[in-house]
């Protein structure tokens, strides 16, 4: 689960005194899983953007859904991870990192980093930028014969709908296909602990 960072030259001695190890052979630096605990220190070298670090076996949910604009099914999907890293806040109102070791699904994302976006573009090319809301632009779902964007609230907050499935049985109609990055990918995102989400953990099918 090595982690990408983006150093330059002036701060090589900062980043190997962070943990950041430098790889002559890809002329690239990263964070050790095994340094993890040292994310706070390393975190001037990460996209400023990126609040979650997903572990490098990606999870994508691939499930089947209705467009509500013009009535075709299409393959829709959703980014997920079995354990994760996320920038918080303590109760000293520090920044730190905490790992969350749970199944988690994610939603309204707005921030994917690059090693995540060439498999998004080749495997799921419906998966993209949707127009801005309030400033901000979403990644969603969007309909394979119309263009109109899927969004995550649909897909997702409605007890029996696609990503919200009730029982064992809904969770089964939804395949979890693994992809193993070279890089841990970062997000900006949102996620739920939720009945739902421990039914996908345990009865979707894994591919």
């Amino acid at each position: 689960m090595t982690l990408l960072l983006n150093v330059p030259a002036a701060d090589k001695n900062q980043a190997e005194n962070a943990g950041a190890v430098y790889h002559e052979e890809t002329g690239k630096w990263v964070l050790p899983d095994a340094a993890y605990g040292r994310l706070r220190e390393v975190q001037p070298w990460l996209a400023p953007e990126g609040y979650i670090v997903l572990s490098d076996k990606v999870l994508i949910a691939e499930s089947r859904a209705v467009c509500s604009h013009c009535g075709h099914t299409n393959q829709v999907i959703a980014i997920g991870s079995d354990f994760f890293f996320e920038r918080d806040i303590n109760e000293r109102d520090e920044e730190v990192w905490v790992e969350q070791d749970f199944f988690a699904l994610f939603h309204c994302l707005t921030y994917i980093s690059d090693n995540l976006l060439g498999l998004l573009r080749d495997s799921y090319p419906h998966y993209r930028p949707a127009p801005p809301e309030d400033g901000k632009a979403y990644w969603y779902n969007h309909c394979s014969q119309c263009q109109h964007p899927m969004d995550d609230h649909r897909l997702m907050d409605t007890p029996g709908n696609t990503f919200h499935p009730r029982n064992a049985e809904e969770a089964a109609t939804i395949a979890l296909r693994t992809f193993q990055s070279k890089y841990a990918p970062l997000l900006d995102a949102d996620y739920e602990i939720s009945l739902h989400q421990k039914l996908i953990a345990e009865f979707a099918a894994r591919i």
